[in-house]
């Protein structure tokens, strides 16, 4: 199985050839029923009951899975996968093949038989670990779907970030690491060389439209932006991470500010 999602990304994240567009594709299912039906032995499919409930969600035959919580995507047979990097585009479908080929080319090492059972015994308990995260995943994703619902009853409208706010979130979006690039997705420049922002960055409210100090929001490229307003709350959860990143430069970049003013810290 290889990781569509990732491919996706590699490839330039373009909008309308996402897994799951090209998985609806007519021409996508005419593939699939006829690999179902030729498959060897030595290509077989994930079996439907394969992998951890409630983490896997693996369609019946067995050639596309997805990987359900942070950090999941969708994954499919690799016969499928070469097909979707076609898909892609040119120059990504012929680096795919040039992979394989290299790997066509290595020679077969014979396994190595393990009598050891302390691997076996680490694998089971790590695959019950994972489960257990998965579920404190989604609980906390549900509790920021509550917190976002309570704030959408309390707060009310939007109100928009002040020029001191704008003004730290671009700086800390000028600096290291980020160099002027989206702290979202990592990829799509947000500010000139001056320190301007370019056109279609956003000042994004990350938790709620009416919370504007510096902490609440960050500055993203509109392609994030996007996503993070009509993805739903689960897209703001998964981007958690990136978030508190830069939040804790915007708290390093207010502390140094209260330290040039000669302001006492709080």
């Amino acid at each position: 199985m290889l990781n569509l999602t990732d491919m996706w990304r590699a490839a330039g994240r373009a909008e309308h050839r996402r897994p799951a567009d090209w998985l609806a594709l007519e021409e996508t299912m005419r593939f699939r029923a006829h690999a179902d039906t030729h498959l060897t032995a030595l290509d077989e499919p994930v079996l439907p009951n394969a992998g951890d409930a409630g983490i896997w969600a693996i369609d019946t035959d067995g050639l596309v899975a997805a990987i359900r919580g942070h950090g999941g995507g969708t994954w499919a047979h690799w016969q499928l996968a070469l097909s979707y990097a076609c898909y892609l585009s040119p120059a990504f479908h012929l680096w795919c093949n040039t992979v394989v080929r290299a790997a066509m080319k290595r020679p077969d090492v014979p396994a190595v038989q393990d009598s050891d059972p302390l691997p076996l015994y680490l694998a089971e308990h790590f695959r019950h670990l994972h489960r257990r995260l998965d579920t404190v995943d989604r609980h906390a994703a549900d509790l920021m779907f509550l917190a976002l619902s309570g704030q959408e009853l309390v707060l009310g409208g939007r109100r928009e970030f002040s020029e001191l706010s704008r003004t730290i979130l671009i700086r800390v979006a000028m600096a290291e690491p980020y160099d002027g690039r989206c702290p979202c997705c990592g990829n799509a420049r947000i500010l000139s060389t001056e320190g301007r922002p370019l056109a279609g960055t956003e000042f994004d409210h990350f938790f709620h439209r009416r919370l504007n100090r510096p902490e609440h929001g960050w500055l993203v490229c509109t392609v994030c932006h996007g996503e993070l307003t009509h993805g739903g709350y689960l897209v703001r959860f998964a981007r958690t991470p990136e978030f508190r990143a830069f939040q804790a430069r915007v708290l390093k970049q207010r502390r140094l500010a209260r330290e040039r003013s000669g302001a006492s810290p709080r």
